[in-house]
C-alpha cells in the first residue's frame, strides 16, 4: 500500500461521513501513528455512532458506489453495535467502522486535527488511545503494547488522572503501570 492510496481513501471516507453527518473518529494504527511514532498501517479504523434520524439508505447508497459493501451486514451492525468492514474499489484500503463507543464518551473527548496534509479529521483522544490499546493487550495484541510503548515515550500532553482512573475502571491499570516504568504522576 503506498501512501497515497491511504491519504486518498481517508479523504474520500472522512468526506463521505462528514456529508452524512455521522459522528465519528480516527483510531487504531492512524492514531497510533498520529501519537507515536510513524508505522505501517493496513486499515482505517473508525468509532463512528448514528443518531435516530439518520438515513441510512442514502449512506448505504453513497458506500455501494465507492466500497464494496455487504448492506445487509452493515444494518445488522449498526443495530447490534458490531463492527463492519468496507473496501474502497480503488485503492483496495479497508476500512473497520466499530460501531459506538468502547469508552464512553470518547467521541466528545475526539479533536480535529491534520493527519496528513489536506486532510483534516476527528481523531481520539490520546488518552482514549492508550486506553482502547490497553484493552486490546489485555485481550491478547502485541502490536497494541509496541503503539501504547511508543505513544508514552513521545511524552505528549497527557491528562494522567482520568488515564489511570479510567485503566482501573477497565481493569488494565496493571498493564498501564508496567507499560509507564509504574512511577506516579
Amino acid at each position: 500500500m503506498q501512501t497515497q492510496d491511504l491519504n486518498s481513501a481517508l479523504k474520500k471516507i472522512v468526506q463521505m461521513l462528514s456529508k452524512h453527518s455521522v459522528k465519528f473518529h480516527l483510531t487504531g494504527g492512524l492514531a497510533s501513528s498520529f501519537y507515536g511514532e510513524p508505522r505501517f498501517t493496513q486499515d482505517i479504523d473508525l468509532v463512528v455512532t448514528f443518531d435516530l434520524e439518520f438515513d441510512l439508505a442514502s449512506l448505504l447508497s453513497d458506500l455501494d458506489e465507492h466500497y464494496f459493501i455487504d448492506d445487509q451486514l452493515i444494518r445488522e451492525s449498526i443495530q447490534n453495535r458490531k463492527m463492519f468492514q468496507a473496501l474502497d474499489k480503488e485503492t483496495m484500503i479497508k476500512i473497520d467502522f466499530h460501531v459506538g463507543e468502547l469508552i464512553d464518551g470518547e467521541l466528545s473527548r475526539s479533536r480535529s486535527e491534520e493527519i496528513f496534509k489536506g486532510i483534516t479529521a476527528p481523531i481520539v483522544s490520546i488518552e482514549d488511545a492508550i486506553l482502547a490499546k490497553l484493552i486490546w493487550i489485555q485481550q491478547g495484541s502485541h502490536k497494541s503494547r509496541q503503539d501504547v510503548e511508543l505513544m508514552l515515550k513521545l511524552g505528549r500532553q497527557i491528562d494522567w488522572q482520568y488515564l489511570e482512573r479510567s485503566a482501573l475502571k477497565f481493569g488494565v491499570n496493571e498493564i498501564l503501570t508496567g507499560l509507564s516504568g509504574g512511577e506516579p504522576r
